[in-house]
């Protein structure tokens, strides 16, 4: 990582947008098991600096593993999000996880049974490392990905085999005249 990394980060002068392609051998299932997108996309992005992250993308495949990186592009065109909500308070606390669980439930229907790829656009404070939202963001998408009534917070999240997670940092308020 630190091979590719290193140029990459050092040619940029701004934010960088990286995508992980996950390898399986051939035969694996790639929606159960555990094998959880943000929990590889997580060390890469702690690698590279968070705040150095524009987006990280992530896919399952039956085949090699693969990291690309590069210079961050603003979107040119915005689609309409499913689903939005603000979300104040601390993210390690269970209420946050709660709150977001409820909100979901009532908005979203559950994908059905299969591979699902999820976008997730976050804006956060200046400074915040966003990529420490992600599990707890994750671990109350329960509503849509399907979960066990007796287990809180484990979503079937290993049926994301596609990921893509996006930060704005928000800046902070311009004083007032």
């Amino acid at each position: 990582m630190d091979a590719l990394a290193g140029p990459v980060l050092a040619a940029v002068s701004g934010r960088v947008a990286a995508e992980l392609i996950v390898g399986f051998s051939a035969g694996t299932s790639l929606i159960d098991g555990g094998q959880d997108l943000g929990n590889y996309l997580f060390p890469v992005a702690q690698r590279l600096g968070p705040e150095r992250v524009a987006a990280i993308f992530g896919r399952k495949i039956c085949g090699p593993s693969s990291l690309a990186m590069g210079p961050a592009w603003p979107a040119t065109a915005e689609t309409a999000p499913q689903f939005s909500t603000r979300m104040a308070g601390s993210y390690e606390r269970r209420e946050w996880k709660q709150e977001l669980h409820d909100r979901l439930a009532v908005q979203a229907a559950i994908i059905d049974p299969g591979p699902v790829g999820l976008n997730i656009a976050l804006r956060t404070g200046p400074g915040r490392n966003w990529a420490s939202l992600w599990k707890p963001l994750i671990d109350a998408f329960g509503p849509v990905l399907g979960e066990d009534p007796a287990r809180p917070f484990c979503p079937h999240d290993d049926r994301i085999v596609s990921l893509g997670l996006h930060h704005t940092p928000s800046t902070p308020a311009s004083p007032t005249t």
